[in-house]
């Protein structure tokens, strides 16, 4: 069935907005990452510590002034998975 091809974890919304983002850009600070997912921090923290257990986005830490910034992007592995992942529902839908 098309739907078993569908990693569910990956479709929920507030995943599949950062990854969406993700994808549009090289890399995001965090700040501009929950400006554009419009989540909150501690919502845009979890997802991003989970994207970062299964290897699908690498977080950095850079000194930019006297603060650290950081900084999110996609690992090649991430946007091979969510490449996948939109290939498999616009198929499903019939794109």
């Amino acid at each position: 069935m098309a739907f078993a091809e569908i990693d569910a974890h990956l479709v929920a919304p507030k995943r599949f907005a950062t990854l969406g983002f993700l994808n549009q850009v090289e890399r995001a600070d965090f700040s501009t990452l929950q400006t554009a997912t419009d989540l909150t921090a501690p919502d845009l923290s979890k997802i991003v510590r989970d994207l970062e257990d299964r290897k699908l986005v690498a977080v950095t830490k850079e000194r930019r002034t006297r603060y650290g910034t950081t900084v999110v992007e996609m690992t090649p592995d991430g946007r091979a998975t969510f490449k996948n992942l939109l290939a498999t529902l616009n198929r499903i839908a019939g794109q």
